[in-house]
């Protein structure tokens, strides 16, 4: 009876140990898939905060209902959302209703699982100060490369569709994109270095995720792609200063040529002769009635 009970425990804890292992699986691909774009395990911040000790902080309930519908969330007046909401710009975080609730919490324990003990969330009250982020400096091969792969002049190394297809830029040295998504103009400027290339490298958003899903973008693909964004954030700048000198020097030319055309009809429409001799030819003509 020992025996039967003693192999009964062993199985069980077999049993227990695999599915907290495939748990711990499930809850890495899951956090990869959906959160790796905006969210680190950490405390770094990348699109949105670090999740480290994030269990500590939120309710399980409260982070289910978050992932799966944040902007329901704050539509109900729930502070902590608003207050995270207001936080980040006003960033309405993507929601994944199809997600079960087992899913989240799978992919919950993980980060838990991941966070180590000094990157637990701060207290309330406590100030958090941010690491500060380094500038890459790209290179103008680094930036050309990432035009050519927007654009369709070059292709994939894994055969994904270009950018353009989708996304439009404001820039003179691309074509008109598509507009099936979001503009991508200022982009960097949002999300800055980290973001661009967390989102690029694990895409979050549906369309994205079956177009590169068989041909995912490399490394260095999403290192070039992150330099050309960066590079027309900041040409856009240039070119918007340049284009409203352009509208207002050519808004000027078109006010002068304006005034001159009128002056050229009213000069056309002047009077040719003198009101004094209208006045005299009237006077003659009674002069001549009266003597006839």
């Amino acid at each position: 009876m020992r025996s039967i009970a003693k192999k009964i425990s062993i199985i069980t804890a077999v049993s227990l140990f695999t599915a907290v292992g495939a748990n711990a699986q499930d809850g890495a691909a899951l956090f990869k898939a959906k959160c790796s774009a905006c969210h680190s395990v950490g405390s770094n911040r990348l699109v949105g905060p670090g999740l480290a000790g994030i269990n500590e902080k939120r309710s399980q309930e409260w982070l289910i209902n978050w992932i799966k519908d944040s902007q329901a969330l704050i539509a109900s007046g729930d502070a902590d959302a608003i207050a995270i909401f207001e936080e980040y710009n006003k960033s309405p975080m993507i929601p994944f209703s199809d997600m079960s609730d087992e899913e989240i919490i799978a992919m919950l324990d993980y980060i838990k699982s991941e966070s180590s003990p000094s990157a637990e969330a701060p207290s309330e009250g406590e100030e958090v100060v941010a690491e500060p982020v380094a500038e890459v400096n790209y290179t103008a091969e680094d930036i050309e490369a990432g035009r050519l792969l927007f654009a369709g002049g070059k292709s994939f190394e894994n055969g994904g569709p270009s950018c353009v297809v989708c996304h439009n830029v404001t820039n003179d040295n691309v074509i008109p994109g598509g507009l099936l998504a979001k503009d991508l103009t200022n982009v960097y400027g949002r999300l800055g270095g980290a973001g661009v290339g967390g989102i690029v490298s694990a895409p979050p958003f549906p369309a994205m995720v079956n177009a590169y899903k068989a041909s995912p973008i490399t490394e260095e693909e999403v290192m070039q792609l992150t330099a050309f964004f960066k590079s027309v954030n900041k040409d856009e700048e240039v070119e918007a200063s340049n284009k409203g000198f352009q509208l207002l020097a050519g808004g000027g030319a078109v006010g002068l040529l304006i005034i001159l055309v009128l002056i050229s009809i009213i000069w056309s429409v002047r009077k040719k002769e003198s009101t004094k001799k209208d006045i005299f030819a009237r006077q003659l003509k009674g002069n001549d009635s009266v003597e006839s």
